[in-house]
């Protein structure tokens, strides 16, 4: 969503940004919620009807989060939408032109699903104008730094606290960890960060438990420490997290990080195996 959102900001279309989850609003719910419905639809509906989500990003953006858990039927009628371009309130017959972008997201493989005919292909084909494969933060954590200031200086001028800083260590800690929650865990975890710390500074100690007991950050500062006259040890160290970092860009393609490195394969095979870096 927070990729979705920044595409729209830049976008130029005037409009607003709309996100559904469609895996979290039941099925009997989900049409409405996408198209709207007029008074009397349905038992509990509001008294002068409701705007679906379609409408209230007219002129703007419609993001589907977890379009992969759509449920087939609201598949074909949200192709008939984004083939014409007009929509239908829930009980009504009158129909409404509607100018949105469509963005749509999914961690599932649509193409697998199509293959079991859970998703349908002839969405999955309209849908597919520009594809963009995002990574799992694990894999670029290159942006973890930059991620990481943006939220400090979000959440201190939130938190009326200036000047914060934030040591080399903990920076370390936050590059070193998995991010299985991807963006929103490295949000939440640096607003707790600048609420404990109403001094401006952000120690080690202010870490959460699993983010210490997941880091190999000590042993790599005793190694620092140990071997930091050993120019033998240190190139290979730095060769090491070159090439460990070449990988996770690459998400594990070696054709690609190879080509990134600018060494052969049969050289990267080497060195994956002598630094014990296979898997």
């Amino acid at each position: 969503e927070v990729f979705a959102r920044a595409i729209h900001q830049v976008s130029g279309r005037k409009g607003s940004f709309v996100p559904i989850n469609c895996s979290a609003i039941p099925y009997n719910l989900l049409e409405s919620e996408l198209f709207g419905y007029v008074e009397g639809a349905f038992t509990g509906a509001l008294k002068k009807g409701k705007p679906g989500k379609f409408e209230l990003a007219n002129g703007g953006t419609l993001f589907l989060d977890e379009i992969g858990d759509m449920p087939l039927e609201m598949q074909a009628k949200l192709l008939r939408v984004l083939q014409d371009s007009i929509i239908t309130r829930v009980g009504s017959d009158k129909s409404i032109s509607v100018d949105v972008r469509i963005l749509a997201a999914t961690n599932k493989d649509l193409q697998l699903l199509m293959s079991e005919e859970k998703f349908r292909e002839d969405l999955y084909y309209r849908l597919n104008v520009v594809s963009i494969f995002l990574p799992p933060l694990r894999e670029r954590k290159i942006d973890i730094p930059d991620l990481v200031k943006d939220f400090v200086e979000e959440f201190s001028r939130k938190n009326f606290i200036s000047n914060i800083e934030i040591t080399a260590e903990v920076m370390k800690y936050l590059t070193d960890y998995s991010w299985k929650g991807n963006i929103r865990e490295l949000r939440n975890t640096v607003e707790r960060l600048v609420i404990l710390s109403p001094d401006g500074k952000i120690s080690k100690d202010k870490l959460p438990e699993d983010i210490l007991n997941c880091s190999t950050v000590d042993n790599d500062m005793d190694e620092e420490q140990s071997d930091s006259f050993d120019l033998e040890k240190a190139v290979s160290k730095l060769e090491r997290n070159t090439i460990k970092k070449a990988m996770m860009l690459c998400a594990g393609n070696k054709m690609k990080a190879a080509e990134m490195l600018k060494i052969k394969r049969t050289t990267l095979y080497y060195k994956l195996k002598r630094y014990g870096l296979e898997d």
